[in-house]
């Protein structure tokens, strides 16, 4: 394997003051792709997010639109493929949300943020574990987010990763949220087969050897 094989994006090495910032205010629309049986608003922290943080801390993932909602949710399923299961979205949909408060977030997706050992690689890398160490080290240092390129969303697309404390907030949320399947951007969908259109064929006998 040659270096440029290698992920060389690495932990933060230098101090993050002057680090480039995106505003967030009041007037800004987010959109979270959810299950319909639980709130828009949810901060987590079991580490299965690009930039989770560890207890008493949490984040929350929107997008700054529809569609980049709904493909981060469903991510690597599209991997290779132009259409998802239609089942695959049918109790998920997307609320427009809005923050209570106005917020600074740290802008990876800033050329600035090259200053201080940032590449694309942040953005898309697996496992986790280093954008981990980025989002607390950001989050100590005061940001109230992450803006990002979406890994899943091509084009100019941005998303946007909350810092909060743990759980569930009471934040306003939508109260008419938008089924994900039917959102300008969302992936196609193909129907799942429904058990009174499968044919069941029974395999061939197979004949046992003598002894």
């Amino acid at each position: 394997m040659s270096d440029r094989e290698r992920v060389a994006q690495g932990p933060p090495r230098t101090s993050l003051d002057g680090f480039p910032t995106h505003h967030v205010d009041s007037a800004t629309d987010l959109f979270r792709a959810h299950s319909v049986d639980f709130g828009a608003w949810w901060f987590g922290n079991e580490g299965g997010g690009r930039f989770d943080l560890p207890s008493p801390r949490g984040t929350c993932y929107t997008a700054l639109d529809p569609g980049s909602a709904v493909r981060e949710r469903v991510g690597p399923v599209l991997g290779g493929a132009v259409t998802v299961p239609e089942s695959l979205l049918e109790d998920v949909v997307v609320s427009r949300l809005r923050l209570p408060d106005d917020r600074e977030v740290a802008d990876v997706q800033s050329g600035a943020a090259g200053d201080f050992g940032v590449t694309r690689e942040l953005e898309t890398m697996v496992p986790y574990a280093v954008p981990q160490l980025w989002a607390q080290a950001l989050d100590r240092a005061g940001h109230g987010g992450v803006r990002y390129g979406p890994r899943f969303t091509p084009g100019p697309a941005s998303a946007v990763a909350l810092f909060d404390d743990e759980g569930a907030t009471s934040w306003p949320a939508d109260l008419d949220p938008v089924p994900a399947a039917s959102v300008p951007g969302a992936p196609r969908t193909w129907s799942t087969p429904r058990r009174a259109d499968l044919t069941v064929v029974r395999p061939p006998r197979t004949r046992v050897p003598r002894s």
